[in-house]
């Protein structure tokens, strides 16, 4: 009898053998579905979990209580460790989903796995590693998870950042929210090639068809015929924060900043998610400014900045030696900054629902302001009268900042306010002398720490402490 088979198969002795290309390719064609069903129901049973696939509620993690019915953020009251597992559970949960990789080999699903692995860096970066308040933020915990990262994951993470928030100077010179949200990522991620890239793309000239018709997201260079964008003056404050001109980052955030409240609609910058950006880059430069306004540096700041500002992007700007500003340049920018920030609450008041961690972020920066240069306490005070004159508040915890016409009552509703979750709290930042510091009144506060320091590795290392004694989240585990 004739016996037909498989070119693959022989028969011999009763034993099938096969081609073994073709077993490995059988294997891994079963291995791969049954990989991405396993894969794909963890991506969809996180999705399902609010703990880490959905914002913190700020309403209801400040007062235990969210007015709205239809409010879909999640309702937790966080404390530094919840914030830490919550994390990372997050972090697993992308690091689990970028093992699809490997079906990408056989081209199975690849729309797919591209939209699920999308879907969480997107998440990952908006309900985790951006900052939004004391109540629902620890900068120090996200530090703490990121560090953890392989390097491998960190390199996908980067990449689908650069794809989700995608660039084209061309196209986007007029989408703030895209430049700000990519960078703030990449420079968290530490990744100073892709700030090089933007900045080089930001440099570029174009000329002008008409010289009255100049696009959003550009201004005139040398005379009216030629047009650069604005994003330039963001790229160049990086740029000179890495070459620690600290003076030059600051007057270029200055001018960033003075467009985009300009012209907060044309640049896409309404939404809480982009304020939230233009905040954070308005804390960091008034920071900044504190930094460089006298030769040895003596201010107070929240945890929350010096983690943020100093140790994730540098601590240079705290160590003598660097160029400092003259007494009439420092207050001059001080008042700069107030005027911004007058100028964005003013804009932000009409929609205080909508914009209340954005609203308490500025005011926490007025008072800021205000404790470490007295020279303004008048002008920031007469400014609370007139933003509780002219609109109707309803948040009881910007009523309590409005109310008060007293510096030292302010910064004791600024210090129980930060502390209100123990995410955050008020660090005396000091260099080494023999001097007596302006905040020795506010010692006495209860859990007012001083990081007193001679170096960049001392203040490194005192902040630890102070990070781990106030977060009960031991040292070895930080950043």
């Amino acid at each position: 009898m004739d016996i037909k088979h498989n070119e693959n198969e022989e028969i011999t002795n009763f034993w099938n053998v096969y081609d073994v290309d073709l077993v490995h390719q059988k294997i891994s064609q079963f291995l791969t579905s049954y990989i991405y069903e396993l894969i794909s129901k963890a991506d969809q049973d996180g999705r399902n979990n609010p703990d880490i696939a959905s914002r913190i509620c700020y309403n209801f993690a400040s007062s235990n209580n969210c007015q709205n019915p239809n409010c879909r953020m999640y309702h937790i009251v966080p404390t530094p460790l919840l914030l830490f597992q919550r994390l990372k559970l997050a972090r697993l949960q992308y690091t689990v989903v970028r093992q699809l990789d490997v079906l990408c080999r056989y081209e199975l699903h690849n729309e797919e796995i591209n939209n699920s692995q999308k879907w969480w860096a997107e998440t990952l970066v908006k309900c985790h590693m951006c900052y939004q308040s004391p109540q629902t933020s620890c900068p120090e915990v996200t530090r703490m998870v990121l560090n953890k990262l392989s390097v491998h994951i960190r390199d996908d993470l980067i990449n689908d950042v650069y794809k989700i928030w995608l660039f084209n100077v061309s196209k986007d010179a007029d989408n703030f929210e895209v430049m700000l949200k990519r960078l703030f990522v990449i420079q968290q991620l530490q990744d100073k090639k892709i700030i090089d890239e933007f900045y080089q793309e930001m440099s570029k000239t174009k000329i002008l068809s008409h010289p009255s018709y100049l696009p959003v997201g550009f201004e005139y260079y040398c005379g009216i015929y030629q047009m650069i964008p604005v994003g330039r003056h963001l790229a160049l404050f990086f740029s000179f924060l890495h070459t620690n001109k600290v003076i030059h980052a600051i007057t270029s955030s200055g001018a960033f900043i003075n467009y985009a409240i300009k012209n907060i609609e044309k640049v896409n910058l309404a939404s809480s998610d982009a304020l939230g950006e233009l905040a954070f880059l308005m804390e960091f430069t008034t920071s900044l400014i504190f930094a460089v306004g006298q030769e040895y540096c003596d201010f107070c700041l929240p945890r929350s900045y010096l983690i943020n500002y100093f140790d994730v992007f540098t601590v240079n700007p705290l160590i003598p030696g660097r160029t400092i500003y003259s007494r009439k340049n420092y207050l001059s920018v001080i008042n700069n900054s107030i005027d911004q920030v007058q100028q964005l609450l003013d804009l932000l008041f009409c929609k205080e629902e909508i914009y209340l961690p954005i609203i308490l972020r500025l005011l926490r920066l007025l008072v800021l302001i205000n404790l470490n240069e007295t020279t303004f306490t008048q002008k920031i005070l007469n400014l609370f009268k007139h933003f509780f004159s002219k609109n109707k508040i309803f948040s009881i915890k910007i009523k309590t900042y409005l109310e008060e016409n007293r510096l030292v009552r302010l910064v004791a509703v600024l210090h129980n306010d930060l502390r209100e979750m123990r995410c955050d709290s008020l660090v005396i930042v000091r260099y080494q002398s023999n001097s007596i510091s302006k905040f020795a009144y506010f010692e006495k506060y209860d859990g007012i720490k001083n990081l007193t320091y001679n170096s960049i590795g001392k203040f490194r290392s005192s902040l630890r402490k102070i990070i781990s004694s106030a977060t009960g989240i031991p040292v070895d585990q930080l950043i």
